[in-house]
């Protein structure tokens, strides 16, 4: 309307201007032929006067399809623009146009759309065009018939005092922008259905915590029912501040975070689950948001805790008749009940030897579940790791003297003190220097290297054994698996397996290599200064 009002009133000031200035003209000629001084025959005026209003009506009727300058700047457009008369008919068109229905500007002139279209399609235009020569501004979004062009057209009468004059259509070609849109919708529901029918409770949040995505599993996790919004649940009082501050942490530091967590449901049921949460991030590596998984762990806790508990009761009563036993055969060997013949004594040592080796194998199990339930409080203290690995080697004489195996060690650094559990780290050297010693080859040595180095304190044990492949030397710290068996020795395989989680407690590292020349290396680096995971 705005558009149509300034229309009228430009339209009405050029008339205006018009009419004065061929009344002055008029008057002009008129007193030129009646001038003395100037008097001309009465047949020039009047002759005057057709001419001028020829070349009037003719600059009138062609100026707004030869004007350059408009023509330059509609040729320029990347958009379909398009001009027709009050009838519907095409009176102008730019270059793109032309290039799309393959005409020229004269083929298209008095042409209406069934011309170039479809029928469907040319049905569409005429109808837009139908409702801009009524005096409407159009916005329509149109789609041809065989689906590979998609146009957002915008079309506005020109309206003049008389009324329309004709329409003016512009097409813009939005048919790659639509066809991404598509995809990213399409791409969009297929994860959504994805993460339905996933067996865990999924649900993704804004910066604001508002939830607004969850699955079915999410609604009971969140405790939602069917009817609420999902920006709008709350949490327990209890749970509102520990949940803000892992949001907080998850969208300050770009990390993920795992829990384990005691949840109550809907139904008041508490179950243990254990949470993933992600930052969600943008192509500007922003984070906007957070994923956030839950996966029902109630059952494993159960069979963890009953595992445990069995664990717990067997190893207790397994380790009193064996520390019994080992101060019965004690007794034996110190004669407190008469004297013994060497063959005797030798035997009862013997025995008592595999008596230890059950008790350590017994604590070795123990500590093993006690690492894994996050039952174990390290207690650090500043320790010297040399001190320690000359204690754990005499301690293993008897094994050395059997194998005929000797040890050299060597050191370079001047920092060899750090803050751990003693028993715990002298665990770890008991077990790594006891597996060099039994896979060694007799007569052979072991030499030992501790370091320091830019990160810690690096300990290394290299003997002479067989060569370990690929695929057992990754499963090597894993629970129950051990290479014992390519050499037919008896195991549990828990060694190494508590060894790692000793050192990843120490927030150290923990490694094996193999060499084909049949030299193996077991060590672990710990640091000087020790950020412990209790």
């Amino acid at each position: 309307m705005i558009y149509k009002n300034l229309s009228q009133k430009s339209e009405n000031v050029l008339v205006g201007l018009k009419l004065a200035f061929q009344i002055a003209l008029v008057i002009f000629i008129i007193w030129v032929c009646f001038n003395p001084q100037t008097r001309l025959h009465s047949i020039v005026a009047i002759s005057l006067m057709l001419i001028f209003y020829f070349l009037q009506s003719y600059f009138e009727k062609k100026a707004l399809f030869h004007n350059e300058l408009i023509t330059a700047i509609c040729n320029s457009s990347q958009e379909l623009i398009v001009y027709k008369d009050c009838n519907g008919k095409y009176l102008y068109c730019n270059q793109v146009f032309l290039d799309t229905v393959n005409k020229t500007l004269e083929e298209i002139k008095g042409k209406t759309e069934a011309d170039f279209f479809a029928e469907n399609d040319a049905a569409k235009f005429n109808k837009i065009s139908r409702r801009v020569l009524k005096g409407k501004v159009i916005r329509k979004k149109v789609e041809l018939e065989n689906g590979d062009k998609i146009y957002d057209i915008t079309a506005t009468p020109l309206v003049l005092t008389k009324g329309v004059l004709g329409a003016l259509i512009i097409a813009k070609d939005i048919t790659h922008e639509e066809k991404l849109k598509s995809d990213l919708e399409d791409t969009e529901q297929m994860f959504r259905s994805v993460l339905q029918g996933m067996p865990i409770a999924t649900y993704l949040k804004d910066l604001n915590g508002n939830v607004y995505y969850e699955n079915k599993m999410a609604i009971d996790f969140l405790g939602l029912s069917d009817s609420d919004n999902a920006n709008k649940w709350n949490y327990e009082e209890k749970r509102a501040d520990e949940i803000l501050n892992e949001d907080n942490e998850i969208i300050s530091e770009c990390k993920c975070i795992v829990r384990e967590k005691q949840i109550t449901l809907k139904n008041n049921d508490k179950r243990w689950f254990k949470v993933t949460k992600c930052p969600i991030i943008n192509h500007k590596k922003k984070v906007i948001g957070i994923c956030s998984v839950a996966r029902d762990i109630d059952a494993e806790k159960t069979a963890a805790e009953q595992r445990e508990t069995y664990v717990a009761t067997l190893t207790h009563d397994l380790k009193t008749p064996t520390i019994a036993q080992i101060k019965a055969l004690d007794l034996l060997l110190n004669d407190h009940m008469g004297p013994l013949n060497n063959e005797q004594k030798e035997l009862l040592t013997l025995t008592k030897d595999s008596c230890n080796f059950m008790y350590e194998m017994l604590s070795t199990l123990l500590s093993t579940y006690k690492y894994e339930n996050g039952d174990y409080a390290l207690n650090c203290e500043d320790c010297n790791i040399i001190s320690l690995a000359e204690e754990t080697i005499n301690e293993l004489e008897a094994m050395l003297k059997e194998k005929n195996v000797t040890v050299y060690m060597h050191t370079e650094g001047s920092q060899f003190n750090t803050e751990c559990d003693r028993m715990q780290i002298k665990r770890v050297l008991t077990n790594i220097l006891g597996n060099a010693i039994s896979y060694a080859y007799s007569n052979t040595q072991i030499v030992i290297n501790i370091r320091q180095e830019e990160n810690g304190i690096c300990f290394e044990a290299k003997n002479e054994s067989a060569y370990i492949n690929p695929e057992t030397m990754n499963n090597l710290f894993k629970k129950y698996v051990s290479h014992a068996a390519k050499f037919n020795k008896i195991g549990v395989g828990l060694g190494l397996y508590l060894s790692k989680q000793i050192i990843d407690a120490h927030d150290g590292n923990i490694y094996a290599k193999s060499f084909e020349d049949n030299h193996n290396i077991f060590g672990f680096v710990l640091p000087l200064v020790n950020k412990v995971v209790v």
